[in-house]
C-alpha cells in the first residue's frame, strides 16, 4: 500500500513539472524550488493519504500533492531576508520622497532578484494620515511578479502598507 502512495505522489509530482511553459523555464528552476515543489508534494500527498479510503484517499492523495507541491514553489519562491529588507528601506524611501512618479529601484545581486517601487498619486485620508498609491515590480528568475497598493505615514514618520503581496 505504501509503494501505491508513493508511485502517485511522483505521478502527481511529474505532473507538475510537465506545467511548465518552456524548455527554458525548467532550466533556469533551482535545485531550492525544486526541493520545495517535492518536499510539499510528498507532504500534501502523505497528508491526502491520511483522509478517505479506497477511491476517495486517491483523489485526497492526488489533491495533496497538487496543492503542496505549488504551495511548496510558491513559499520558496518568496523574498529572501535580505531582498525584504532591500524592498522595505526603497519603500520607505519612494513614499517618503516628494516626487510622485518617480521610480525608486532596488537589487540583491547575491539572491539575484532585483525591482523597483513608484508611487502613483497621494491623498490624505479622512482622519488626516497622509497616504499614497503605489505600483511595484519585482523580478524573479523565472519573470516579474507586479502588485499595487496603498500605504499611510503612521505619527512616528513611517509607512505602513494596507495591502502589499512582497511583504
Amino acid at each position: 500500500m505504501r509503494i501505491y502512495h508513493f508511485l502517485s505522489v511522483l505521478v502527481c509530482t511529474v505532473l507538475l513539472l510537465g506545467c511548465t511553459k518552456t524548455v527554458e523555464k525548467v532550466k533556469s528552476t533551482t535545485w531550492a524550488e525544486v526541493a520545495g515543489t517535492l518536499g510539499g508534494a510528498a507532504l500534501g500527498g502523505y497528508t491526502g493519504a491520511q483522509l478517505g479510503g479506497g477511491i476517495a484517499q486517491t483523489l485526497f492523495t492526488a489533491t495533496g500533492a497538487l496543492v503542496g507541491g505549488g504551495t511548496g514553489y510558491n513559499v520558496i519562491r518568496q523574498l529572501g531576508p535580505i531582498d525584504l529588507t532591500l524592498y522595505e528601506k526603497t519603500a520607505q524611501a519612494a513614499l517618503t520622497s516628494t516626487k510622485t512618479r518617480e521610480i525608486h529601484r532596488w537589487n540583491n545581486p547575491k539572491s539575484g532578484r532585483s525591482g523597483m517601487f513608484r508611487t502613483i498619486q497621494s491623498y490624505q485620508r479622512t482622519d488626516g494620515s497622509h497616504c499614497r498609491i503605489y505600483r511595484s515590480s519585482v523580478v524573479f528568475d523565472d519573470g516579474v511578479a507586479s502588485t499595487g497598493g496603498s500605504a499611510c505615514q503612521q505619527e512616528n514618520g513611517r509607512w505602513l502598507a494596507l495591502n502589499d503581496n512582497f511583504r
